[in-house]
């Protein structure tokens, strides 16, 4: 069951020591520790964790070269840093060969109160050779151009020797990094109770390496899992006995992504009736998202094109709760739900999925029952894995 997270497993390595013991340095930033894995505490507080939902940080997408990230950076993205909207900027691993720290050395000198995260896939950094060791050497070289934290993730269809693989093979050579947070991925909305253990235990495997210190939530609107995957998280640390950084991620209502969200979902990513309906219904599920992300004091992360500053007006809006203002600017009326309505005649999706606002694959022979302005949207799934695992 959820509540007993370590029936039958190993405790983290620093768990039962009486003392640190001795370290010594390796190239400079990575340090080996004999037996021991404390990760010094980050004394970085955010607007989010003083109760305040101003701010998020943003994965840049659709950047393909060092002058595309200059430009955003010199123009949207200073400004949006100016402005407190901005907390942090994420560089997602795309492709094979992508040159990922020379972007991050870009946006470093450019904002350099900005702070930066870089995803590692690997999917696409194969090299042929130890994968935990060539993890390491990136790092090295991620601390030297001002990196901060690092998302380590293994990519959809990605290779045996997987995100917990590399941790673990770390861990037993008592490797930890210093001046640099590592993260890891955690999808809360998986569709089936096996999937959503499955991810659990995973989780479990990368936390007990003592490593990690972030985990970052892939994309979902459903309240009710989300809410029990960031729940289950806060008793796991207490649990393991050490703290993290939670983020979430979550996307801003375009026509483009709310296509391609009906027509070519990411792997391992559901989303509502509502979401799917109209960009208003986008707005109101991310809306209902983030207030889960708030109650938890969990910082979004926006996973979408913010490139105009009509984008950041809308940004501001959807960070504020401000629903009215939003599809104002997204050029719909604002329709406030009516609950006793939602009640009378669920979904299609509710119904076969048990619970409000959850959506798996459309039962055909309902589909008379329910207008649709759009196909049903195609599913991807792998086993027991998200978008990024």
């Amino acid at each position: 069951s959820s509540s007993m997270f370590l029936q039958g497993r190993v405790l983290p390595v620093h768990q039962g020591l009486a003392a640190p013991p001795r370290q010594h340095s390796l190239r400079g930033g990575l340090v080996v520790a004999a037996g021991f894995a404390v990760l010094t505490s980050s004394r970085r507080v955010s607007l989010l964790q003083r109760g305040a939902m101003a701010s998020c940080r943003l994965e840049l997408m659709g950047l393909y070269d060092n002058a595309a990230y200059r430009r955003h950076a010199r123009g949207l993205l200073q400004k949006a840093k100016a402005q407190g909207v901005l907390s942090g900027l994420n560089i997602p691993n795309k492709k094979p060969g992508e040159p990922l720290l020379e972007w991050a050395a870009t946006l470093c000198q450019e904002i350099p109160s900005c702070e930066v995260t870089v995803h590692y896939s690997l999917k696409h950094q194969r090299s042929g050779t130890d994968p935990a060791e060539a993890f390491l050497r990136w790092c090295e070289e991620a601390m030297s151009v001002g990196v901060k934290r690092v998302l380590l993730v293994t990519g959809p269809r990605g290779p045996r020797q997987d995100a917990v693989w590399v941790l673990q093979r770390l861990a037993a050579r008592q490797v930890r990094l210093d001046g640099l947070r590592l993260g890891v991925a955690f999808n809360a909305c998986l569709p089936t109770d096996t999937e959503r253990e499955t991810e659990r235990q995973r989780l479990v495997q990368k936390l007990q390496t003592g490593l990690v210190r972030d985990v970052w939530l892939n994309t979902g609107v459903d309240e009710e899992l989300l809410g029990e995957g960031l729940t289950y998280l806060e008793a796991l640390q207490k649990e393991l006995g050490f703290s993290l950084q939670t983020f979430a991620s979550a996307m801003l209502p375009s026509e483009a992504q709310l296509v391609q969200m009906r027509e070519r979902p990411w792997n391992g990513v559901q989303f509502s009736e509502e979401f799917l309906s109209s960009l208003s219904g986008m707005g109101r599920a991310t809306g209902k998202a983030l207030a889960v992300f708030r109650q938890h004091k969990v910082e979004p992360i926006i996973e979408s094109k913010v490139r105009t500053p009509d984008d950041l007006s809308k940004l501001e809006a959807l960070l504020a709760g401000n629903h009215e203002r939003l599809n104002s600017l997204l050029g719909e009326d604002y329709c406030q739900p009516s609950p006793s309505k939602d009640a009378k005649a669920p979904s299609m999706e509710a119904v076969s999925a048990g619970a409000k606002g959850r959506f798996t694959r459309p039962q055909q022979a309902a589909t008379d029952d329910v207008p649709r302005s759009f196909a049903p949207p195609r599913r991807r799934w792998e086993k027991a894995r998200g978008r990024e695992v």
